[in-house]
Formats: C-alpha cells, structure tokens, sequence
C-alpha cells in the first residue's frame, strides 16, 4: 500500500507538470494503466479478505477473545485497502480519467458496507444497554461484566471502521448524512459534515421519527400516567388546604396555650407534610424510585447547611425562642436595642414595627444572643413618676392632692394600692414618688394623664414647682 502514497505524489506532480505545460502524456498514461490494475487487484483483495474472514470465524467460538481479535485483524486490513481503492479513484479524476464504473462499484460496496456497520452499531449499542441495565440489578455478575467488555469493544472497533466507511463515501461525493446521526450515538468526535444544515436536518427528522414512534407506543400509558399524577396533586392540594383551616380552627378554639410562632409552624408543617406525600406517590407513578431521591436529599441538606450556617443559627435561635415563648406576635418588646411592637415572626426572623411606623426585620440569632425585654407580658404595669415641690411648700398639702388626684383617675386600679411618698430632699427640691398599679394597655393614657393634671392643680393650689438653682453669697471684703 505505500506505493500508492508515492503514485499519489507522482499524480501531484503530473498535474503541476501540465500547469506548467510540460509534455508528459506518455508518462501520465502509464501512470494511469498502473493505477487501474492495482484497483483490479486491490477488489480482487476485498473479496479474497472477506472469503478468509468468514472461513475463519467459523472455527472460532462466538465473542470470545480470539474472534474478537480475528475480527479486528480483517476491519484493519479492510479499511486500509477500502482507503487505497477511494485514493486511486481520486487519483484516477485528478489526472482526468473518469472511472465511472470503478468508482460506482465502490461506492456501492462502501454503501453496503456502511449500511451493515449502521445495523451493527445499533444491535450491539442495544445489547450493551441490556447488559448495564442488567448490571445495575446485580452489580457483581462477573459474566455479565466479561459479556459487556466484549460487546464495548467490538462495538469501538465497528465503530471505528464505520467513521471510515462514512468518510470515504462523502469523499467520493456520495451523501451520507444520514449515517452522521449514527455516528453520534458512538460519542466520536463532531466533524465539520454534522454541523452541515442537511446532516442536522437529517438528524432532527430521525429525532422525531423516534419520537412520534415512542409516544404511538406508549403515548396511552404516559397520558393516563398524567391524568394519575394531576389528581394526585389536586386531591394533595385540596387536602392540605382543608386540613390547613381545620387545624387552624381546632387551635384557635383550644385551650392550649401557644405561641402564633407555635400554631404557624403546626400547621405550616401539616400542611407541608401532605404536599410532599402526595408528590412521593406521584413520582411513584411513573416510576421513580424514591431510595435515590432521599439520598441526595440527605447530601443536598448536608451541603446546604455547611454553606448556609448563619441561617441555621437563626433557625436555631428561633426554635428556642418557639419553646421558651418570650415574646409573641402583638407583644411590645425591647430587643437588640430596638423598641416596638412585634408585627410577625417566624424561625428565621423577626418583625417589629416601632411606635415612628418603622419596620425593622430582626435575624433570631441577635434578639435570642440578647436581653429580651417584653413590656406588654404582665397584664398589669406600674407607673414610676417623679414631682417635686419647694422646700417652702406645704408636703401634707401637696401629698394629699397628689393622693386625690391618682385615686381620682378612673383606670388607676386600686388593688394593688398606688404608693405615694416622699423619696428624696434634693437641692432645689423635695421630690415625691408616685406609683400607680394600671392594666398594660392604660399605662401611657395614666402617664400623661397624671402629669397633665398634676402640673394644673399644683398651679392651682399655689404649690410650686421648682427648678435647679443656686444660691451664690458674696462677701465683700472691708478695706
């Protein structure tokens, strides 16, 4: 065969030589009739080759390695003598010789030849399916995984001479596009031709033709399969929801003492925990196994919490916050230095709104790290304030208006009693605490009120009341 890479080089030389307009006809006409007997020779090969191999397969055992070997041996020397013929055709139209009936002859052999690779190819890529899927069940069968080594590698070495076989036919201005799809299936490397618009077009047409012809076999069964899934999902759907107003009902009627926080996150889970039944079932319908999805389930939540730490801490921050119940949805609190009503809270956050209308979103994480301090958890509050009166003043006089003045407010409570005394002599004044016991809710309406009416009647009774000052004495110094 490595004359014909020198005849090749001749052939290029003939040609430069006639650009040139060198006289070289007698040498180019027994280059010619040089070429025309190897071809003879070379077809007469072709079926020596192929006689051989028969006879030869016959006295082998099936897909053991001898054959396999011995099949290889005849796809090596059949490509390298198919490639000689298709060079000496070209080499014959370079030097303007038309072989017509040589080069019909191969490209009807190469066609025959690539037909049958396209059967090959798609039988054992068949088996070799098979034999996985049967692996995958029983994963130690040592002749199953002997079987699929030898399918795997005969299925290569077809597959190799098939691309050949494809390549030679497009050389010889044969189309063959529609073998490109095959080849694809063999994972081979993307050619130029594939990305032609007839080998794509070619490509897609077979696509839907395999399409149309699955869903014509099974379209039934996927559209019942369908119809089973949507009603799953819908009685899933209505289930949940009913059972979401049930249960919020149920709470809200009980006696049991829970947080909003608490009742959400029952019911959220029930809930929850009935669309995700609902989906195991329909994935059990069209056949999912659920081993593997909870398995990456399990990895997935592995790795979502390494990456996700601050958030599970505030996570964690809120179940303590659930369990131990410091604070509830309308609770006016003081929290990580902010003071406000508490408009929502759920296991990552909290929601405040302050008395200016803002609203600040709290991670749990900060408030549970920090004092809490709830203003509105006891139902009753006391009201500290503070009056003073000069030292010239009358304190029995004062203490007895002060005294009126709170027993005369209608939400002071009585029980406890309010406390009403003196407390410090300060610089400038004798101050008076006074400490009314009021329902939470009354406190600023009482704290105003008290200080409104206090300021009024002190007016009115002429008790003053004082404000920083000191008196300075100046000596003056006699001469």
């Amino acid at each position: 065969m490595n004359a014909f890479g020198t005849v090749n080089l001749i052939v290029d030389e003939i040609v430069k030589a006639e650009q040139a307009g060198s006289d070289v006809a007698e040498f180019k006409q027994s280059i010619v009739e040089l070429i025309q007997k190897r071809m003879y020779v070379l077809d007469k090969e072709i079926k020596e080759q192929q006689q051989s191999f028969i006879k030869e397969q016959a006295e082998l055992e099936p897909k053991s390695t001898a054959a396999l070997l011995s099949y290889m041996h005849f796809l090596s020397q059949q490509d390298l003598v198919y490639s000689t013929s298709t060079n000496a055709v070209l080499d014959l139209e370079t030097l303007g010789v038309a072989p017509e009936t040589a080069k019909e002859g191969l490209i009807d052999k190469l066609y025959q030849r690539s037909e049958g690779f396209a059967g090959l190819v798609i039988l054992v890529g068949n088996q070799q399916d098979e034999l996985n899927r049967m692996l995958r069940i029983t994963p130690t069968d040592q002749s199953l995984k002997d079987q699929l080594a030898v399918v795997t590698e005969q299925l290569k070495i077809a597959g190799e001479s098939f691309k050949l076989s494809v390549e030679l036919l497009t050389n010889l201005g044969f189309d063959a596009d529609f073998y490109q799809s095959i080849i694809l299936k063999l994972g081979g490397q993307l050619t130029t031709e594939i990305l032609d618009p007839a080998v794509l077009s070619n490509m897609a047409l077979r696509a839907w033709s395999v399409i149309v012809d699955y869903f014509s076999e099974n379209g039934g069964e996927w559209v019942f399969k369908l119809l089973i899934i949507t009603a799953i999902f819908y009685i899933s759907r209505t289930l949940s929801r009913v059972f979401r107003r049930f249960l919020t009902k149920s709470l809200d009627r009980s006696n049991l003492r829970l947080s909003s926080l608490m009742k959400e996150m029952i019911i959220s889970s029930a809930s929850r925990f009935i669309m995700v039944i609902g989906l195991f079932i329909a994935l059990a319908q069209i056949g999912i196994s659920l081993a593997p999805i909870l398995a990456g389930l399990g990895v997935a939540g592995f790795i979502v919490g390494f990456a996700l730490q601050d958030t599970l801490s505030n996570f964690a921050a809120g179940m303590m916050i659930l369990i131990y119940r410091p604070y509830d949805v309308g609770d006016v609190v003081e929290v990580a230095g902010v003071f406000g009503k508490v408009k929502s809270m759920n296991l990552v956050s909290t929601t405040i709104l302050t008395f200016d209308n803002q609203t600040l979103v709290i991670p749990n994480s900060k408030i549970w790290g920090d004092v809490i301090k709830n203003v509105t958890a006891q139902q009753l509050r006391r009201v500290d304030l503070v009056f003073g009166i000069g030292y010239g003043d009358d304190i029995e006089k004062a203490e007895r208006v002060l005294a009126e003045l709170v027993n005369g407010h209608k939400c002071v409570l009585q029980s406890p009693a309010p406390t009403i005394k003196v407390n410090t002599l300060n610089e400038s004044s004798v101050d008076f605490i006074v400490r009314p016991w009021v329902r939470t809710e009354d406190y600023w309406d009482v704290y105003w009120d008290l200080t409104k009416q206090v300021k009024l009647r002190f007016d009115l009774e002429q008790i003053s009341i004082p404000f920083p000052q000191r008196d300075l004495h100046i000596i003056k110094e006699l001469d």
